[in-house]
């Protein structure tokens, strides 16, 4: 692929240590790079998410960080748009755009591009799917599925009432089903040259670092961010505050838990389960080298073997 502009992406479950291998690499390497942490998008959003410091920004251009505010909108088609853009920007400068971040999704976006869906007035269609779904139940909702887009209730569960919303409410807006869209995706074939780390530590070793980084951003003040982006006089049932840390902490405000304890312990369930569905995700990325190494030196002497190979 020599006229495909060459990116490089490091994934992984949370905790897995992403963004300090990164910064590394751009020490090694003339990179900038890219976030495709979904919330990492939205301002204020800080501690929760151990988004990259001040340190880490001042050593390495950063992109995609802080670029919303939490009533805003953003989404993966937005993203894959935003993100093509800075590759051309980036390699324009001789640079390498480096992508970091724990959204598989967002990444798949931007490698193999997105169907064609047209868009779509969400606040009034996808309320009508939710709302029937919820008026005649998920189980004849998939019934009436099958009679109008066979092709795409065969790919998913009958119990799956998210994705029976979503094909609701692209038929309803569009008048073609959802299975029309996906089968249209003009992207055969990845639209980069891109090499993939997925970083996959012992899952032992994960959870430590997770039990860490939570007692880290309890003690940096994870509810006291909460409260106070709330008394920015955004609404709790914002997308942002639905992320774990910020979900469990509005429980706690509200006395649903009691305890910091209760809180902290929480959060660490969540964030295992999480992590989990990560991993199971980025495992399945097509290329993906898996990086199991806990040890910095010996992971950045992977990557940048690996690296050195993939740019010349």
């Amino acid at each position: 692929m020599p006229n495909i502009k060459k990116i490089i992406v490091i994934g992984g479950a949370t905790c897995s240590g992403k963004t300090e291998i990164s910064v590394e690499l751009s020490k090694l390497f003339p990179v900038e790079i890219i976030n495709f942490d979904s919330m990492c998008f939205y301002r204020y959003f800080d501690i929760g998410t151990a988004k990259p410091d001040n340190e880490a920004r001042a050593a390495v251009k950063h992109h995609l960080v802080d670029i919303k505010d939490p009533d805003e909108e953003y989404n993966a088609r937005m993203f894959s748009e935003d993100a093509a853009g800075l590759i051309e920007e980036i390699t324009s400068k001789g640079k390498i755009p480096l992508f970091t971040g724990g959204t598989g999704l967002y990444m798949k976006s931007l490698i193999y591009g997105l169907s064609p869906i047209p868009e779509i007035d969400k606040a009034v269609y996808r309320e009508r799917a939710v709302e029937l779904i919820k008026k005649i139940g998920t189980s004849a909702a998939y019934e009436k599925l099958k009679e109008f887009d066979p092709a795409y209730a065969v790919k998913i569960s009958s119990s799956d009432s998210q994705r029976i919303a979503r094909a609701y409410e692209v038929y309803s807006a569009t008048g073609r089903p959802f299975s029309y869209y996906l089968s249209e995706n003009p992207f055969g074939r990845p639209l980069y040259n891109y090499i993939y780390f997925n970083l996959n530590p012992p899952k032992d070793y994960l959870k430590s670092c997770i039990m860490e980084r939570t007692r880290l951003i309890m003690e940096k003040g994870l509810v006291d961010e909460t409260e106070s982006i709330l008394n920015k006089g955004y609404k709790a049932g914002l997308k942002p505050f639905k992320s774990i840390g910020y979900r469990e902490s509005l429980m706690y405000l509200n006395k649903e838990i009691k305890t910091k304890n209760d809180l902290y312990l929480k959060i660490v369930s969540s964030t295992v389960k999480y992590a989990k569905r990560q991993s199971t995700f980025f495992k399945k990325a097509e290329n993906a080298m898996e990086v199991n190494f806990t040890d910095l030196n010996k992971k950045l002497a992977f990557a940048a073997k690996t690296i050195e190979g993939f740019l010349r």
